[in-house]
C-alpha cells in the first residue's frame, strides 16, 4: 500500500510542477523583461537573465506532496533550501560583479577584507550543507565530506552556465549517474525538476533566456542534496573528487575552450542549440542583433 501511495504522491508532485510552470512561465518572463533583468550572453545577444526564477515556484510547490506523504526533517531542509539558494543566486545576478570570479578571486576578496555576492552564496550553501550533514550524520569524516560536496555542487552548475543548455545538460548527466549508482532511489527529489527542465530548456537553447546564478545555484543545490541523500561514502568520495577537480581545473583553463576542443563534448554541447534572432525587446528601436 505504501508503494502505491508513494507513486500517487510522486505523480501529484510531477503534475504540480508541470501545471505551475505552464501557468507562471510567461508571466515571469514578462516580469523579468519589465524589471530589465537583461544581460549580454557569450554571443553578444541580449537575453533574459535569472531564468531560474521560472523554476522556483514549480520545484517548490512540487515538493509539498512528497513532504505530506512522509514529513521528515530532511524534507523540511529541502523545501527551505529551494528559495534560499534561488534568492541568493538572484542577488548575485543583480548585484554581482566580475571582479571576484573563481576560488582565487573570492579568496582575494576575503584577504582584502572585502565582500562579494559570491561569498554570500558560498556561505548559504555551506550552512545548508552543514544542516544536511548533521541530520544524516554517520561519522565526522563523512560529515565534512558532505558539507564540501554540497558547497561545491551549488557552484558546479554555475561553472557550466556559459553556453545555452550546457548547465542543464551537465545537471542531467550528473543526476543520471548518481541515480544509477543509487539504483534510482529517492527520485521524488529530482524527477519534478527534471520534467520542468524539459519544458524550460527550449527557450534557453533559442537564447531567449538563461538560468543565471538564480537557476544554477538552485540546480546545484538539488544535485548536492540528492548526492548526499542516496550515495554511500565511497561514492561520495568519487563525487567530491570530480567536483573538486572541476573547480581546480576552471581556475587554470577555460572550460568553454576545453569543451570546444573535445569533439564529443562539443557535439553534446551543441545539441539542440540554434542560431536565431533573439525575441527580447529591451527597448532598442533597432531591435536586437542576431
Amino acid at each position: 500500500m505504501n508503494r502505491y501511495w508513494a507513486l500517487l504522491f510522486l505523480f501529484l508532485s510531477v503534475s504540480t510542477a508541470v501545471i505551475v510552470y505552464l501557468i507562471t512561465a510567461e508571466v515571469l518572463l514578462l516580469f523579468m523583461k519589465r524589471k530589465n533583468l537583461i544581460t549580454v550572453n557569450y554571443a553578444g545577444r541580449q537575453v533574459i537573465n535569472s531564468g531560474g526564477l521560472m523554476l522556483l515556484m514549480p520545484v517548490l510547490l512540487a515538493s509539498l506532496p512528497i513532504f505530506l506523504l512522509n514529513p521528515r526533517p530532511v524534507k523540511v531542509i529541502f523545501i527551505l533550501m529551494i528559495p534560499v539558494l534561488a534568492f541568493t543566486g538572484l542577488i548575485d545576478d543583480i548585484l554581482g560583479d566580475t571582479l571576484s570570479k573563481g576560488l582565487t578571486g573570492h579568496a582575494n576578496v576575503i584577504l582584502k577584507n572585502g565582500f562579494s555576492t559570491g561569498i554570500l552564496k558560498a556561505l548559504s550553501g555551506g550552512m545548508i550543507g552543514l544542516l544536511l550533514a548533521w541530520i544524516s550524520y554517520q561519522s565526522l569524516l563523512v560529515m565534512f565530506l558532505d558539507v564540501f560536496i554540497f558547497a561545491l555542487s551549488v557552484n558546479a552548475i554555475n561553472l557550466l552556465d556559459l553556453r545555452p543548455g550546457r548547465a542543464i545538460k551537465g545537471f542531467g548527466f550528473l543526476i543520471l549517474i548518481i541515480a544509477a549508482v543509487a539504483r534510482f532511489a529517492e527520485l521524488q527529489f529530482v524527477l519534478p525538476v527534471i520534467i520542468v527542465l524539459l519544458l524550460y530548456i527550449g527557450g534557453e537553447l533559442e537564447e531567449v533566456y538563461m538560468l543565471g546564478d538564480t537557476g544554477a545555484s538552485l540546480l546545484g543545490g538539488i544535485l548536492g542534496f540528492y548526492g548526499l541523500m542516496v550515495l554511500n561514502p565511497t561514492a561520495k568520495v568519487i563525487l567530491f573528487s570530480l567536483l573538486f577537480s572541476m573547480h581546480v581545473l576552471s581556475e587554470f583553463v577555460s572550460l568553454s575552450e576545453l569543451i570546444e576542443h573535445t569533439s564529443w563534448l562539443n557535439r553534446l554541447d551543441m545539441l539542440g542549440r540554434v542560431r536565431k534572432r533573439s525575441r527580447i525587446n529591451a527597448g532598442n528601436a533597432d531591435g536586437e542583433g542576431s
